[in-house]
């Protein structure tokens, strides 16, 4: 092998760029198809008949009649705000419950 073939530049360079170039172009990408335009002059068209939404609820499957009953929401308010420091009141207020003594039964004559 002749090394003065790799050492010269004007030897080696086109055999390395000429590859480069077929393989850009190669990867051109296809020309931007053309859009019929009758859909979007259609679409434009005020007097093009749209369908009707077809609706249906979230929660037209769902079980009714869930809760046996209703709480009065002031009420369960009320119950709430006895415990102003949330759930360390709770806690306290569990504990003294249980600290007392049970009632009690009363004693028939």
């Amino acid at each position: 092998m002749n090394i003065r073939v790799f050492s010269n530049p004007r030897a080696w360079l086109p055999a390395v760029l000429l590859p480069v170039g077929f393989a850009a172009h190669a990867q051109a990408p296809a020309p931007y198809p053309r859009l019929d335009p009758r859909p979007i002059e259609q679409a434009a068209d005020p007097s093009t008949p749209v369908p009707l939404a077809q609706y249906s609820s979230a929660f037209a499957g769902l079980p009714t009649g869930v809760e046996a009953a209703s709480d009065d929401w002031k009420k369960a308010n009320a119950a709430v705000g006895q415990f102003p420091r949330g759930h360390a009141d709770l806690l306290k207020w569990e504990q003294a419950r249980e600290a007392r003594p049970a009632a009690p039964a009363a004693q028939k004559p």
